[in-house]
């Protein structure tokens, strides 16, 4: 799972890249965004059966950090707090670039490509997903 979603953000990453090189940057913002979605997914693992990670509700257990420290009191700061205000200005800009259809600048995209490979590294980092990583020992 991890390897294959993880793969698939550093391809939207990848398309994000080329995106911006050539100007096209709302649809690089709608990329970085999916980049960074589908590392999270990847470091939560699928959601409980019958259920979908919601958009912007997948921050919250991203941040905490449980998926590679289940030790971490639940309510507690999260382990990976530098990324909250980032992930969630990403979503932000994703909205407003393919639903209210505003222009994008050029520096946020910047910003944003340079923000969004962390959590792809982080995830690799960390060495998978709380299901995994917990049954490991």
């Amino acid at each position: 799972m991890i390897e294959f979603r993880i793969k698939y953000a550093v391809n939207y990453l990848d398309d994000a890249k080329f995106l911006f090189s050539h100007k096209r940057y709302n649809s690089a913002i709608s990329r970085l965004y999916y980049a960074s979605y589908q590392t999270m997914w990847a470091a939560l693992g699928n959601p409980e059966k019958g259920r979908t990670w919601k958009h912007l509700a997948i921050i919250k257990p991203f941040i905490h950090g449980y998926w590679f420290k289940p030790t971490h009191p639940e309510k507690s700061q999260g382990l990976l707090e530098q990324f909250r205000l980032q992930l969630r200005q990403l979503y932000t800009y994703r909205i407003k670039a393919d639903y209210e259809l505003t222009e994008i600048n050029e520096n946020v995209v910047k910003n944003m490509l340079d923000m969004v490979g962390n959590p792809i590294k982080t995830v690799l980092s960390k060495g998978g997903i709380y299901n995994e990583s917990s049954t490991e020992g």
